[in-house]
């Protein structure tokens, strides 16, 4: 028999908060939808979503179904039919006898004006193989400008976990008196705020490390929110990233970009060994390669850059606008170390990044996630769970994706449930990047709203994202970003 393979979706699906009763998370009401896709071409996946109430290890509730090979599904916490309680906030467990993998979206009620912004955020579902015994956050907040964080931790075993939360700041130093514990039921989560611990000062922007610390070889999952105030649209960003749990000595960095039509990119490094290292960052825009070498990074600390301060790559805005993006490759100089990394993009309506033309009103405010990719994890299939094009005429979305091979080779698209739009074996240049953005695929049909197989014959690693559309009205951070999944 088969093992079934279980994959760990921590969503935070938060009731409203009052303001000035709780500073406990971002304002609104908030559900969740997770995208799944069955990896295997030939038969179906008979699934199972577990959901666990934060704090408790009993399943609050079960659903089960089945995906077509190849196929996807798309799962709603509104939808009555899964029986989710509508005070629900937890954790799902996704369980299968075939290998599948989902997102998930958290996102807020709002109506998509500016007093009421629209918000939304991706994270990943863990495999048994990725959740670990300790997780890193790169960049957490408390009242750092108007942003905050909060880090959801899932217990991944079927017995009580106690862990412990320790910081360090954006200098490297300990912040001792803000260390946290908790104990977690088997399966379910708990939620670390940020902006509810005493021991952070305000204005904390630094980095976080949960380790498990009873048993000390059982394994948790993490993901971490940080977003703006949301007062208006302009200040709607909600991120999310998963929490990481093993470094590398290289990191890929499919997109990265400087005033590209007022979005700009934010780095975030962090040393997750034990010895002290520096990086040497290599950015590539519109065939030409700039080198950027950090100062020491001290274990557990953070290296922190915003892409428009960074002067090495200066030369970037001389480009035309629809050139400001390419991609990066961080290494770390001490082959002892390890490093894991965050890749923030945002845009602030700023029209001097964008030539001095106007931002659409749509795009002002947006921001989005995605997590480093360390070398050794390419393959030569991706997947992606959720593509838009023009769903309810407002969403549309796509797809990035590189290779990693010094050698020439071929790639095909398949799209679920739409044969005649695959892209046959078209020519994949060495170390060279494809994006393709889901209303200029032909015959995608307007409401496609599925998962993507780009299937090659050399490795590549990619990204997915998708947002709401210039001139559909929905303000706010409409705005979300996810790795593409190498299997």
């Amino acid at each position: 028999m088969k093992k079934i393979i279980p994959l760990f979706v921590c969503i935070s699906l938060m009731l409203a908060v009052a303001p000035n009763v709780s500073a406990q998370g971002p304002d609104g009401d908030w559900v969740s939808s997770i995208s799944c896709q069955n990896l295997d071409q030939s038969n179906a996946a008979e699934i199972t979503l577990t959901f666990y109430s934060e704090g408790n290890g009993s399943a609050a509730v079960s659903y089960n179904d089945t995906i077509s090979a190849g196929g996807s599904r798309n799962y709603y916490t509104t939808d009555a039919l899964m029986g989710v309680p509508t005070d629900f906030s937890g954790s799902v467990v996704v369980s299968s006898l075939k290998p599948v993998v989902c997102t998930v979206n958290t996102q807020n009620t709002g109506t998509g004006t500016s007093e009421n912004p629209y918000r939304i955020a991706s994270s990943s579902g863990l495999d048994g193989l990725e959740v670990a015994s300790a997780m890193y956050a790169p960049q957490v907040m408390k009242d750092y400008y108007t942003w905050n964080s909060y880090i959801s931790i899932q217990n991944a075993s079927d017995s009580l976990v106690t862990v412990e939360v320790t910081y360090k700041n954006k200098a490297g130093e300990d912040v001792p008196a803000a260390t946290e514990t908790a104990t977690i039921p088997s399966y379910s989560n708990t939620v670390f705020y940020q902006s509810s611990n005493p021991g952070l000062p305000s204005e904390f922007i630094g980095a976080a490390k949960v380790t498990v610390t009873s048993p000390a070889d059982a394994k948790i999952g993490a993901v971490v929110n940080f977003y703006n105030s949301g007062s208006d649209s302009g200040t709607a960003q909600f991120h999310s990233y998963n929490g990481l749990s093993s470094g590398a000595t290289k990191l890929y960095m499919p997109r990265v970009v400087r005033r590209f039509y007022g979005y700009n990119s934010g780095i975030t490094i962090q040393n997750v060994g034990n010895v002290e290292t520096t990086v040497t960052i290599t950015f590539n825009f519109a065939g030409e390669s700039y080198t950027y070498n950090s100062d020491t990074i001290s274990p557990s600390t953070s290296l922190v850059l915003y892409l428009p301060n960074v002067s090495e790559i200066d030369a970037v805005d001389s480009l035309t606008v629809n050139n400001r993006f390419g991609n990066a490759v961080v290494a770390a100089d001490n082959p002892e170390a390890r490093i894991v990394g965050i890749i923030n993009e945002d845009n602030r309506g700023n029209p001097d990044d964008n030539d001095g033309n106007p931002i659409p009103e749509e795009r002002i405010g947006q921001g989005s996630t995605y997590s480093a990719i360390p070398a050794g994890s390419e393959t030569k299939n991706l997947f992606f769970p959720q593509v838009m094009n023009n769903v309810d005429g407002i969403f549309s979305g796509g797809f990035y994706f590189s290779s990693v091979s010094n050698t020439e080779g071929f790639c095909e698209i398949h799209f679920t449930g739409v044969p005649e739009a695959k892209l046959d074996d078209f020519p994949m240049g060495a170390y060279e990047s494809k994006s393709y953005y889901a209303p200029n695929i032909p015959h995608l049909p307007d409401g496609f709203n599925s998962s993507v197989r780009v299937a090659c014959n050399i490795e590549v690693i990619g990204i997915q994202n998708f947002a709401a559309a210039p001139d559909t009205g929905k303000l706010g951070d409409s705005f979300t970003q996810n790795n593409g999944f190498n299997k």
